[in-house]
């Protein structure tokens, strides 16, 4: 009977450290990170719509940073429209084309790759597709 006890003491005092090491950071961010995000508000159905993407970083974030930056697009459903993906740099460009008016919101995050030092980050637009006038 004493030995049933101390188990089941012993495997109550291992349960707590072993769920605490399960939710920690796998490599520790030590590059704090900050995506910002520049995109037109207004454009015409089937215009090229251009989204700058920069990353706010202390140095080069095409050295320091091993992940990348996700474009996502949403229509007002919250149904992903399009997605794409780039490897982390200072500056990247996305253009795409939108067919369907409507009111779109694009996200920009910053995605953390394999021991990556920077922080993950997002930032967010509204976007609104008008259709073209006809003359």
């Amino acid at each position: 009977m004493k030995k049933l006890i101390a188990a089941s003491v012993g495997a109550a005092l291992l349960i707590p450290g072993a769920a605490t090491s399960a939710f920690a950071d796998p490599y520790p961010v030590t590059a704090p990170t900050d995506t910002s995000v520049n995109a037109p508000s207004k454009v015409k159905i089937g215009e090229k719509i251009k989204v700058k993407v920069r990353s706010n970083v202390d140095g080069d974030a095409g050295e320091l940073c091993t992940g990348e930056f996700v474009l996502i697009v949403k229509n007002k459903n919250n149904e992903v429209v399009k997605q794409a993906r780039k490897p982390a740099d200072n500056r990247k460009n996305f253009s795409f084309k939108l067919r369907s008016k409507g009111n779109y919101r694009i996200a920009v995050k910053y995605q953390r790759g394999v021991d990556d030092p920077c922080g993950k980050s997002r930032e967010g637009q509204d976007l609104r597709v008008n259709k073209k006038r006809s003359n």
